[in-house]
């Protein structure tokens, strides 16, 4: 199968300002104020890192829109439903998307500063994905025009996503109608891609698993007619032939029947072998 990357996923946020207070006599004295974050992350399942990305992103082209008194549930988890132009659920490599932890997620109200129509946001009536958090317009916490809601989280756990019990967050268009985006960098334990070139790699295994499971029954048949030749007892023969024939399923234990087989000359060395296997 292909290998599915991110390149240089980054994280940065500033906040800064100059405090300043002018006194009677003219002099100034000022201050900084600094919060500055600028993370770059590695491609991975790890601290610091992320191997899945998904933006619904409102453009002029492309709106993202949710009527006044509507709502838009999204699945952290798989994403179904929705599609940004390369298919139902998939990210925009057109690879089919699961998210098991969440690095960092961001929700934007696209509506302009000063226009009406605030965003709530909140986990689900369904599965609700709880690390969202509730922020309702009843609780003050809903965003307006140009606000932005911001979570991350670099450590190994990041924020855990579920599948069929947590995963489920819901936006709703509250007095008038909301333009939004969601932006999500995420992680999932397999890298593995569902690109073309899978179905290749999988023929090629197909082939070479044939081709194992003929050696393998080559090495079976010595090995029985080794057991059949030996003077030990029957009971022995045939736990031989069994143990050959269940080592038909995975190559490393067709060679080790081999091995085994190969080295029987005598009725007590193939009692070892059966017992080894």
């Amino acid at each position: 199968m292909g290998t599915r990357s991110l390149v240089d996923p980054k994280i940065i946020v500033q906040v800064s300002t100059t405090i300043r207070n002018t006194m009677l006599d003219g002099q100034v004295i000022s201050g900084q104020l600094l919060a500055d974050i600028s993370d770059t992350l590695t491609s991975g399942n790890g601290p610091s890192m992320a191997n899945r990305a998904w933006q619904w992103k409102h453009t002029s082209g492309s709106a993202k829109t949710i009527s006044s008194g509507g709502n838009q549930v999204i699945d952290l988890f798989d994403y179904t439903g929705l599609d940004q132009g390369a298919g139902d659920g998939n990210d925009a490599a057109g690879q089919a998307l699961a998210v098991e932890a969440i690095v960092a997620i961001l929700i934007r109200n696209e509506n302009g500063i000063g226009v009406a129509g605030s965003l709530e946001i909140e986990p689900d009536g369904t599965n609700g994905w709880d690390p969202i958090g509730i922020h309702t317009v009843a609780l003050g916490g809903a965003l307006r025009g140009q606000g932005v809601l911001l979570k991350y989280q670099p450590d190994s756990t990041g924020f855990n996503v579920t599948d069929a019990s947590s995963h489920r967050i819901k936006l709703t268009a509250n007095a008038a109608d909301v333009n939004y985006s969601v932006w999500v960098l995420g992680r999932f334990d397999d890298d593995t891609s569902s690109s073309s070139s899978s179905s290749s790699s999988s023929s090629s295994s197909s082939s070479s698993s044939s081709s194992s499971s003929s050696q393998s029954s080559s090495s079976s048949q010595s090995s029985s007619s080794s057991s059949q030749s030996s003077s030990s007892s029957s009971s022995h023969s045939s736990s031989s032939q069994s143990s050959s024939s269940s080592a038909t399923s995975s190559s490393s234990s067709s060679s080790g029947s081999s091995s085994s087989s190969s080295s029987s000359s005598s009725s007590s060395s193939s009692s070892s072998s059966s017992s080894s296997e």
